[in-house]
């Protein structure tokens, strides 16, 4: 099993280097940025319930309460709840909209940072015999509802996720599944500047709006959905996440740029899910 769990780690690893060397790729070109490296493995926990239920033929109604951890699970990190409406079009499309209410803890200090999310998605899926491949695009507007520095800060976010997800389903109850989902940000804090060499601080400093877009996540996944009944199913999943962001540090008027970095950061988590379907 320990086996098993390293090559897992090391092929997620491996896409979260090529990705980085992208990313690394492109802002060299932009500017010289410094990188920092969080060499700490996270490992948190994902623990929802799920109600999704059919109200007319193709059309569902959904509603989830998540709850997330931090590291080792020595505190929660957010709370969750959503609620969905999506429709089948036909046996290969699938569209739907979503809001989410996420009730963030900030790992500093404890601070409460509400959030409200409204999303869209559309999903193509084909399959082929026993397996089924599905491409996934949903794009998100998140609103943080708190106090920011708008300088370092986006107060509403605009996100694309992309997943494409493989599944086999010739193990019944058992339903084996794997994903890779990438997630890319339209509106990071925009700027001008130059980095003093000889003073090691940065000069000429200038706030250009919200135009900066990266990709931000690289998020694979091993799971399985068991089925235990017609209206009951639990899922059980291993994510793994490549997270890439612009650090910005500025005084709150916005007028001097006291450090600038990106920072990369790896995380495990353990998702387990409870849904109930009728």
């Amino acid at each position: 099993m320990m086996q098993i769990t390293r090559i897992y780690l090391n092929l997620l690893k491996s896409l979260a280097v090529i990705g980085g060397l992208l990313l690394s790729a492109t802002a060299a070109r932009a500017q010289e940025i410094p990188v920092v490296n969080d060499e700490v493995l996270g490992f948190t926990g994902r623990f929802s319930a799920s109600v999704d239920w059919k109200a007319y033929k193709g059309l569902h109604i959904s509603a989830e309460y998540q709850l997330r951890t931090q590291h080792l699970f020595t505190a929660v990190e957010r709370h969750q709840a959503s609620l969905g409406l999506s429709y089948k079009v036909c046996d290969y499309f699938r569209t739907g909209i979503d809001y989410t209410f996420i009730g963030h803890y900030k790992s500093s200090d404890r601070s409460f940072r509400p959030r409200h999310r409204a999303s869209i998605f559309v999903m193509g899926i084909y399959d082929l015999g026993m397996w089924r491949m599905s491409l996934k695009e949903t794009l998100e507007f998140t609103h943080k509802a708190y106090d920011l520095n708008p300088y370092q800060d986006t107060r509403n976010s605009l996100n694309l996720r992309s997943r494409f997800k493989l599944s086999y389903r010739g193990y019944a109850p058992l339903e084996p599944y794997a994903y890779v989902e990438l997630k890319n940000s339209f509106n990071d804090p925009a700027f001008d500047a130059i980095f003093d060499e000889d003073n090691q601080i940065w000069t000429d400093y200038e706030f250009l709006g919200y135009k900066t877009a990266m990709l931000n996540r690289i998020r694979t996944c091993l799971g399985a959905e068991w089925h235990i009944t017609r209206n009951h199913s639990i899922d059980f999943a291993l994510l793994y996440h490549w997270n890439h962001s612009l650090e910005i540090d500025t005084n709150k008027e916005g007028t001097k740029l006291k450090a600038l970095y990106y920072e990369n950061s790896n995380d495990l988590a353990l998702s387990i899910g409870y849904k109930f379907s009728f």
